[in-house]
């Protein structure tokens, strides 16, 4: 069932009038339990750049039984921090070793909370760096690896070069090792399909966690994404999967494995005005001659606000001008002339990703039933 009439309602009645992110919470929460239903062999951790919101954080580790998170950003990492106590958090990037530095000087009297944290490690240049920092602030640091099993985006190369780090791990007293961590996410889109990729990438992985051979049996052992958790099976060399986008499913996750799960969030704008045909500065007379073609009559909208990273999604058949371009305060979209939609209604567009859309409306808005019930603050950059 198409979600725009009772989004609608629900912005209507909260008397919003301006550009913002909602969230269908009866979508979202079939695709939680759409998750937890696969049964997945490896430990779910949710990714917070794709999440970025502490409700929204927490509605999916309570419905999918998980205190495991995967954080980008330094800012985050410290909003996490401080928040909780109880959660294991891998960093999916090497961060720098200033930022690194300031977020262990904020919690070095509290080392409880650094030890939830795994550091992304992906040469012996950042290793160096992370080491200088343990000591020079008088902490202690767990190391995760990245290695590269196809992506090409950094990381190690081959797995005799764990031997090495390893080794300089195991000297340090400041430093512990707690695992890999390998992005497998261009099997998604491998030409002639992601299976043949995904088995390459898992036989590169496997090769580096048999280099791990005798140590700790509680080691983490990173991967996937939403692209490909459906595909890690029992069979996977991967202990841990991230995900966190195919909750929300925007459009860089219409892919056929995640065919399951369903849209859960829109960019939601009012329309200001509507316009009989499309009529363009010194192209007036061809503009509104060719959008009232027989079969292809069309009209316009200006909206408040655009130039998102996101897709036309209601009402149907709404489209960009090329010719026009693209705004951020008024944006032109065309729409068949037979719709419906007036001024003071809505339009909807479907991100492109969340890690970046959801943070630039302010709160979020969860909708059910006709009802804006919650308002969920993003974190902060």
């Amino acid at each position: 069932m198409e979600p725009y009439a009772s989004l609608s309602r629900a912005l209507d009645a909260a008397e919003l009038a301006r550009p913002c992110l909602v969230i269908d919470g009866h979508r979202l929460q079939a695709n939680l339990d759409r998750l937890k239903s696969r049964q997945l062999p490896q430990a779910l951790r949710l990714v917070v750049k794709s999440l970025p919101s502490l409700p929204l954080l927490d509605t999916c580790m309570a419905a999918l039984d998980t205190r495991r998170l995967m954080s980008f950003h330094a800012p985050f990492l410290e909003q996490l921090l401080e928040r909780y106590s109880d959660v294991d958090i891998l960093l999916g990037k090497p961060l720098p070793a200033t930022a690194a530095r300031g977020v262990v000087q904020r919690f070095r009297d509290r080392p409880e909370r650094l030890d939830q944290v795994q550091w992304l490690v992906d040469s012996e240049q950042r290793l160096a760096q992370y080491l200088e920092i343990a000591q020079t602030l008088d902490t202690s640091l767990r190391i995760a690896i990245e290695i590269n099993v196809g992506l090409r985006r950094g990381g190690l190369d081959q797995p005799r070069q764990l031997d090495s780090l390893l080794g300089q791990i195991d000297q340090a007293s400041r430093l512990r090792f707690s695992g890999l961590m390998g992005y497998d996410a261009h099997a998604a889109r491998a030409p002639g399909g992601p299976a043949r990729a995904l088995a390459a990438a898992n036989r590169r992985y496997q090769a580096f966690v048999e280099r791990c051979a005798g140590r700790a049996n509680d080691l983490t052992f990173n991967g996937a994404g939403s692209p490909t958790h459906v595909l890690h099976s029992q069979d996977s060399p991967l202990n841990d999967v991230s995900l966190g986008s195919v909750l929300l499913k925007p459009t860089d996750f219409d892919l056929p494995q995640l065919a399951a799960y369903q849209p859960a969030c829109w960019i939601a704008t009012p329309v200001l005005k509507r316009q009989a045909g499309v009529s363009l500065p010194f192209l007036s007379a061809w503009t509104r001659l060719t959008s009232r073609l027989p079969g292809r009559e069309r009209d316009s909208l200006f909206l408040y606000g655009g130039r998102w990273m996101a897709t036309p999604d209601w009402p149907r058949g709404m489209q960009t001008y090329r010719l026009y371009g693209l705004s951020s305060n008024q944006q032109l979209m065309t729409i068949p002339a037979d719709s419906d939609i007036a001024v003071d209604d809505w339009a909807f567009f479907r991100p492109t990703q969340s890690e970046a859309v959801l943070l630039q409306f302010g709160d979020l808005r969860l909708a059910r039933d006709g009802v804006l019930c919650e308002q969920w603050p993003v974190l902060q950059n």
